[in-house]
């Protein structure tokens, strides 16, 4: 009968038009459905954002309702993408993908409310950001202690279901989805990252914090204006002591000493493998200011540890770093620190004080470690007296871990592994097939320069070969954003110019290419550059190293081409060595095997 028929057909298009309105009609109860799943997840935001805000201040009784408001939302949207005509949508074609999505993701967010918060909330008060707050100088390890086992719960939860959420792809949606979807993987992705960090400080609170007895730390501060690896050369180093939660301050010293025995004379280079000496050269065994060319955090805290057990005479149980950047950020919740002389330091100032500022005032290298033992001892004695907003001091370190301003290494092998996984251990090594792709500059003209320093990077998945491998480009600006006269301005600022001319930015860049992969060339301005090598590697990541000059006033563009092993086809991971701008850490580089 059909084959008779034509398009002008008057029985044809009856017979259409009946099934699209069969479609419609049957269409029309889903839409609304989708409708009431897509307000119950927007109440769901809102009272996850309460929640947030209840649990920080320590209001239990607020947290509670608002729990029990969010379960009630989360279990409407999950139960009415459930089943019937969602399963019969999802397997239609195009159209099944978004419809998936919901699912997944009403799914995941139910799970969370259902099982991963409540352990947070029955823990009420206690959890929040206050109960971390030092009284007297000293926290109470106790009562962090037994948090543990909730927070625990709790990662585990957002652990299992962050991988749920993390497994759409986003970027295929429809368009009204992608923004809500990408939005969720990052807020679901922050948690997970949140709660599993603070799981590991509860496990390693009592022992660090010395329940057990006296612990040993050595706090090194990083300054970004000589660029390293990690972050900055590092300036001043700190001896902390723990006991029972009290934390102390002890000696302060510069680079030099821990480059001396006690009696003056230099103590023995740190041995270095081939691999590290091919990769970084042998400074970073010889003077701690050049430790970290590595950006192997584990690597370079061990070598500093030795060096600060033979300077003090004591064992060194661990070591803590942060940057100029991190010390601003705790200074947002500190509120102004006094300085010697009056000076008052504050969020807003100490970027151009520890980063400029102080190479202007004083030329002698004494004078400005002098500042800086200064400037980071009242700031950590501000901290420990409990001084200002505990939320945003608390907010502060997390937003440095996560840029890797902030980095911990113990010398005690199972608190190692505890945080060995985390954002704050700072390894380069890939243990698994995810592509990791990492950028790290050092300054090479013995100057201050990269306080004029800033770059940004874009890096993109662009070809799945036919094993499976992947091709990504690492495109990064650089900007010398220096504007003065270079032969007016300090030495100790722009360097002597026997390196590159005052002023310049003489930077050396290490690209570490992922394991099993490869660097196959760069560009700099669109123009092919030679590889300067290519049988380094470190950790059994390539490492591709040369030289960058950027004028005063100029941007470079340079474009790395990487390819990672066969059989590498998930979403990469991409790090750099932060700045003074917010850093580019951690970043997920969507799969072009998609």
């Amino acid at each position: 009968m059909f084959s008779r028929m034509t398009w002008r057909s008057p029985l044809l298009w009856g017979l259409i038009g009946l099934g699209l309105a069969v479609i419609v009609f049957a269409l029309v109860p889903f839409a609304l459905e989708a409708r009431t799943v897509a307000s119950s997840l927007l109440r769901a935001q809102d009272q996850a954002v309460a929640l947030k805000d209840q649990l920080a201040s320590g209001d239990a009784e607020g947290a509670a309702a608002s729990l029990e408001r969010l379960q009630d939302d989360t279990a409407e949207a999950h139960r009415l993408s459930s089943g019937g005509m969602w399963d019969f949508a999802a397997k239609v074609p195009w159209l099944g993908r978004n419809v998936e999505a919901v699912q997944t993701t009403s799914a995941s967010i139910d799970d969370i409310a259902a099982r991963g918060l409540p352990p947070l909330v029955e823990a009420g008060s206690s959890l929040s950001v206050q109960s971390f707050k030092p009284k007297d100088g000293q926290i109470d390890v106790e009562a962090l202690a037994t948090l543990a086992p909730a927070l625990a719960s709790a990662s585990d939860v957002l652990d299992r279901n962050a991988a749920e959420v993390r497994s759409i792809d986003a970027e295929g949606l429809l368009g009204p989805l992608v923004r809500p979807v990408l939005d969720l993987q990052r807020q679901v992705d922050q948690a997970d990252r949140a709660a599993d960090a603070a799981s590991r400080v509860m496990q390693l609170a009592p022992a660090s914090l010395g329940a057990g007895g006296e612990q040993n730390y050595l706090l090194v501060f990083q300054t970004n204006a000589e660029i390293r690896s990690t972050g900055g050369m590092g300036g001043v180093y700190v001896l902390l002591s723990s006991e029972n939660g009290k934390i102390t301050l002890g000696e302060q010293s510069s680079s030099d000493l821990l480059n001396r025995r006690p009696d003056g004379t230099r103590l023995p280079d740190a041995e270095l493998s081939k691999d590290e000496q091919a990769a970084f050269g042998t400074l970073m065994g010889r003077d701690v200011r050049s430790t970290n060319i590595n950006p192997d955090f584990p690597r370079v805290a061990q070598i500093w540890a030795d060096r600060g057990e033979q300077a003090y005479g004591v064992d060194i149980d661990g070591v803590i770093s942060l940057d100029a950047v991190a010390m601003s950020y705790v200074l947002q919740g500190v509120g102004a620190v006094e300085l010697d002389g009056g000076e008052k330091l504050t969020a807003d100032t100490a970027l151009n004080r520890l980063l400029n500022g102080v190479y202007l005032e004083y030329e002698n290298p004494d004078d400005q470690n002098a500042y800086f033992e200064d400037a980071t001892g009242r700031t950590f004695e501000a901290v420990m007296n409990g001084r200002g907003d505990w939320t945003k001091i608390v907010s502060a370190l997390s937003d440095a871990a996560s840029e890797r301003r902030l980095q911990m290494w113990f010398r005690d092998k199972d608190r190692q592994k505890v945080v060995a996984g985390t954002a704050v251990a700072g390894r380069v090594a890939q243990l698994d097939d995810t592509p990791h792709v990492g950028l790290y500059i050092t300054d090479s003209g013995q100057g201050k320069m990269q306080y004029y320093l800033r770059y940004d990077t874009r890096v993109k998945a662009t070809t799945c070969t036919a094993d499976r491998g992947q091709a990504i480009l690492v495109t990064t600006s650089f900007r010398n954003q220096f504007s003065g006269d270079p032969q007016k301005a300090p030495w100790y600022i722009t360097g002597k110019g026997d390196r590159t001319k005052k002023g310049n930015q003489l930077l050396t860049y290490r690209l570490l290419a992922p394991k099993g992969g490869k660097v196959t060339g760069f560009t700099i301005d669109g123009t092919e550059q030679s590889l300067a090598s290519s049988d380094v590697t470190y950790k059994d990541r390539p490492v591709q190293y040369g030289t960058l000059v950027v004028k005063p006033g100029e941007e470079i563009s340079v474009t790395w081409r990487v390819e990672t092993a066969p059989g590498a086809d998930g979403d990469g991971r991409y790090f750099e060595t932060p700045g003074i701008d917010t850093s580019s850490n951690d970043l997920r580089v969507p799969s072009a095997c998609r």
